[in-house]
């Protein structure tokens, strides 16, 4: 077991605060944008039942898993999901949902109160919103998702996908969140996943807009500190390579090693499959399926994990190499996918 650093708390794993599970529980959504990283859309149908989920949720506990977030899809769709929710937290996990907003309302009260935090995505201002969306009322619907959040007390998010054209609608963006009781923004720069990079290619940012991101983002953070926290998905290069130590657990390799110390954050994609680090990460990198997190069958698990920790040093070598700004998850994903098959 890793060793609990003072006043308890367990050693770092990786470059989030917490140890966390990436749940896809459907690729079902009831909208198809443009830069969907699933590439989800009504006309999707898989779905991961219950019963496995709720089977693994001791087991991912047991591997030192905290929070449990789902995505999809749209999350809010899964059929089950006051039934998870309950039964991860009866396990002891925070919940987290990030969703489009069309079912924050007060007809799915239940499930929203039971969340430990919601995060509603943006695309840009209004007119840019909707286009990315394929829907006219989408940036209304997730406004009002704020709203409704806001006039119930639950603590609420925004998450905003930032592209070249959206790139200048930030600080208004961040100012509308300011009004509506958002407590934190975070901003990601557009990923070439599912569908970017046949429909939304032209949107990636450049090295000279990821630096004006960044810049922008610790500006806003210091002009709305106290009342929205912002965060961008993006580091120094230099300073990336220079904090190795946080991943030292996943170096390791140490026989009592529990998979958080490992893999953080850990997938799992509407088949089942548990998948490191992103959602569309190379799909040779799978550790197995969610049974095999059993006691029985975690040997599939362990057996995986040495090919990651060679991919991982190589990727913190090479961001040692690199100028700018990095999306780190990105980097480890494009940094997989050039190894030789």
């Amino acid at each position: 077991m890793s060793a609990p650093l003072s006043g308890g708390r367990a050693a770092r794993s990786g470059f989030l605060p917490d140890r966390t599970v990436h749940l896809h529980p459907l690729d079902l959504c009831n909208l198809a944008c443009s830069h969907c990283y699933s590439a989800s859309s009504p006309l999707k149908h898989t779905i991961l039942p219950l019963k496995p989920l709720l089977a693994a949720l001791p087991r991912l506990r047991a591997e030192g898993y905290e929070v449990i977030s789902l995505s999809g899809g749209e999350p809010l769709l899964y059929p089950w999901l006051g039934e998870l929710l309950a039964a991860a937290k009866a396990e002891g996990f925070r919940t987290a949902v990030i969703s489009n907003g069309f079912r924050v309302t007060a007809r799915h009260c239940g499930v929203i109160e039971a969340l430990d935090r919601i995060a509603i995505s943006f695309d840009g201002l209004e007119a840019r919103h909707n286009a990315m969306r394929g829907n006219a009322q989408a940036w209304a619907r997730a406004v009002a998702g704020l709203r409704y959040l806001a006039a119930i007390g639950k603590p609420a998010a925004a998450a905003f996908t930032v592209t070249r054209e959206s790139l200048t609608e930030v600080p208004e963006f961040i100012e509308l969140c300011a009004d509506l009781g958002v407590r934190a923004v975070q901003l990601r720069p557009l990923v070439m996943a599912g569908r970017a990079p046949e429909e939304a290619a032209e949107q990636a940012l450049s090295a000279a807009d990821a630096a004006r991101l960044w810049l922008m983002a610790q500006t806003l953070q210091l002009a709305w500190e106290g009342e929205v926290a912002v965060h961008v998905d993006l580091a120094p290069a230099e300073a990336l390579a220079a904090d190795r130590c946080a991943w030292n657990l996943a170096l390791d390799g140490s026989v009592d090693q529990r998979l958080s110390d490992a893999v953080n954050p850990l997938v799992i994609t509407p088949e089942g499959r548990l998948r490191p680090w992103t959602y569309d990460f190379p799909e040779e990198f799978d550790l197995g399926a969610l049974q095999d997190l059993s006691p029985a069958r975690r040997v599939w698990i362990a057996g995986g994990l040495p090919r990651l920790r060679r991919l991982l040093a190589r990727t913190l070598q090479a961001a040692g190499l690199e100028e700018g700004f990095l999306d780190w998850f990105a980097f480890q994903r494009d940094q997989a996918r050039r190894l030789p098959a």
